[in-house]
């Protein structure tokens, strides 16, 4: 517990009771600029009595009412967990991680030389589509076929999602992004 010396007042951390010791009224060396000297004050000097700082105050305090503070309890944390897992199960499309993916539509460039190449091919496919938790690149009958990107592929992640097709009876192609993926997918469909 960090005290003032001049007003034995509490401070949170190390910083805060440095400057509070710094600009204490009842410091007698108080070193105190203001960078507000000189200058007019966002409210103009005006109080709650007038209208627009009371409607303000008003609607900050109904907002944050009986909202908790930081930091969270341990129960808090556990409860909003739980919420958050539920309200997750129950509404799939919210879940952050889904947002971030973004639009499915988007697909990189080697994707798109994928994509074009099964097109030209007059080739039967499914894009993104939901197999369990996952959404393979392309998918033709049985085959699941993924482009890797050097950045974005996790070897050990790959490895749990080929696993999981392998387990429902998909057989997995994996073409880097590096590769020709023409001469890779002519390769595999024997085209």
């Amino acid at each position: 517990m960090l005290l003032c010396k001049h007003c034995n007042k509490e401070c949170k951390n190390g910083n805060s009771h440095r400057n509070h010791e710094r600009t204490c009224p009842k410091n007698e060396n108080r070193v105190y600029k203001s960078g507000m000297l000189g200058k007019s004050p966002w409210n103009k000097g005006l109080t709650k009595e007038d209208e627009r700082v009371r409607r303000g105050a008003e609607t900050l305090s109904k907002n944050t009412k009986g909202k908790p503070g930081r930091p969270y309890t341990e129960e808090q944390k556990k409860a909003k967990s739980i919420w958050r897992k539920q309200y997750h199960l129950d509404n799939p499309e919210e879940h952050p991680n889904r947002k971030l993916a973004g639009n499915r539509k988007k697909i990189s460039y080697p994707e798109r030389v994928a994509l074009e190449w099964l097109e030209r091919n007059n080739i039967v496919f499914e894009h993104q589509k939901k197999i369990g938790p996952y959404y393979p690149d392309f998918v033709v009958g049985k085959n699941i076929i993924e482009i890797d990107g050097e950045y974005w592929h996790n070897e050990e992640k790959d490895k749990e999602k080929d696993c999981f097709f392998a387990k429902i009876g998909y057989t997995i192609y994996r073409i880097k992004a590096k590769e020709m993926i023409e001469k890779r997918l002519s390769n595999i469909f024997g085209l």
